[in-house]
């Protein structure tokens, strides 16, 4: 054995594969990356939701349930209230054998979210005479409640009340007075008040309807309630 004799066996060592060295070695041209683009480029990393330059699918569907912790006001734009037609109002009667509604019923029953607002509309039909209270009601929808020998009750929470004698330094509110803060309160709109929030002061309020809850606070208070 010499020096000069010694080599690797056989098939340990092989010839590294030559790429890029002009065609006639078999692997020139496009040096084994195919055509020209961003994938035979050195470094090209795809994203998972890389749709070859169009509108990736995610951004194309709509979002869903997003909602905006951030957002100052709550419930006082239209897209803030859940739409509620007379036909589901027939429905939800008739299953659960109901003569009233609210939103506290609807949120029991999961038809509307903890924080959404309702608005009734006048599609469909309402065959049942029901005492109905949310935030918003349609023209026509009112009108089918009061004609099927329902109530329609325009719902206010207790604090919004307290808010209002705050801003008018009184203790006594009414009908008038709530219609003067409140826009969307006609002159023949019923208004329901719910115990939502608490009050800090001995109030005297004039409404159509109030929860017993919201009664139990203002009585607490040394305040009165009258029925108009």
């Amino acid at each position: 054995m010499k020096l000069n004799n010694l080599k690797p066996a056989k098939g340990s060592v092989k010839n590294k594969k030559r790429i890029a060295r002009g065609v006639g070695a078999g692997s020139g041209r496009t040096a084994t990356r195919g055509h020209k683009g961003a994938k035979s480029r050195s470094g090209f990393s795809n994203m998972r939701y890389f749709e070859g330059g169009q509108m990736p699918l995610q951004k194309v569907v709509p979002k869903r349930g997003f909602k905006n912790t951030h957002r100052r006001y709550q419930s006082t734009r239209p897209t803030d209230f859940t739409p509620m037609n007379l036909s589901q109002l027939e429905y939800f009667a008739s299953k659960h054998n109901l003569t009233e509604i609210t939103s506290a019923t609807l949120r029991e029953l999961g038809v509307i979210s903890g924080t959404a607002s309702c608005k009734v509309l006048g599609a469909g039909e309402l065959k049942t005479a029901l005492e109905v209270t949310a935030n918003r009601f349609s023209a026509s929808a009112k009108k089918a409640i009061l004609d099927a020998g329902g109530k329609a009750f325009v719902e206010l929470k207790l604090n919004t009340l307290q808010g209002i004698a705050d801003a008018d330094g009184v203790d006594k509110i009414d009908l008038a007075l709530i219609r003067k803060h409140f826009s969307f309160v006609g002159e023949d709109d019923a208004v329901h008040v719910v115990a939502e929030g608490t009050i800090s002061n001995k109030l005297t309020l004039e409404v159509n309807k109030i929860s017993e809850e919201a009664k139990a606070q203002v009585e607490a208070l040394g305040g009165s309630i009258a029925l108009v």
